[in-house]
């Protein structure tokens, strides 16, 4: 199989979004082996299969060894779990709410510097700080559709709304008015050395 050669952002952003739905999923399977293993399905029912446990199943409900499921009488309602609110998607809030309030469109750097300044974060938090802004962008973009980026020539890449685009890859002009582009950097000037005067 042929290794993906992608910029080392997006590299970088499809690793940890990839190793997140790895972990998620071990967890999930680990969870649904838990409940078979208390509904008395053996490791010999998961090799079997699927098909033969539900062909067994069927012969015992035939024979009477099975118990019908019990039904729901009327009036009564399944309550249902709240899911609590996970520290990622505190993240993607922030980054969404910035990013409105900004109203423009910013570099990684640029996002992590408003990111910081918001939440009031040290200095040394910067590296993990970028990280984080860099794989809650990867989602955003991947997973919710919400934002997208864009470069204007460089390799330097822009993050922005999804409403903020004329079409995939396009921003809208007013929006492209609104980058601030940094200034390049003023050449030096080299004093001209003369003639070196030959050694007597």
């Amino acid at each position: 199989m042929e290794t993906l050669r992608l910029p080392d952002s997006e590299l970088s952003e499809m690793k940890q979004f990839y190793l997140e739905e790895y972990e998620r999923t071990e967890k999930k399977l680990q969870h649904i082996k838990n409940v078979l293993t208390r509904l008395g399905v053996t490791e010999q029912d998961l090799f079997t299969g699927i098909p033969q446990m539900q062909a067994d199943l069927a012969g015992k409900t035939r024979t009477g060894q099975g118990q019908p499921a019990a039904r729901k009488s009327p009036g009564t309602s399944t309550v249902r779990k709240s899911k609590k609110t996970g520290r990622k998607s505190k993240w993607e809030l922030l980054i969404m709410k910035r990013m409105r309030q900004i109203d423009r469109p910013v570099t990684y750097d640029e996002l992590t510097d408003e990111i910081m300044t918001f939440s009031k974060l040290p200095e040394s938090k910067r590296k993990s700080t970028k990280q984080a802004v860099v794989n809650v962008i990867f989602r955003l973009r991947n997973r919710d559709q919400k934002l997208d980026t864009f470069s204007i020539g460089t390799r330097e890449k822009y993050i922005a709304l999804k409403s903020w685009f004329e079409k995939p890859g396009e921003i809208k002009k007013e929006y492209a008015a609104k980058i601030e582009r940094p200034e390049p950097a003023k050449k030096r000037r080299t004093a001209k050395s003369g003639p070196r005067k030959k050694k007597a």
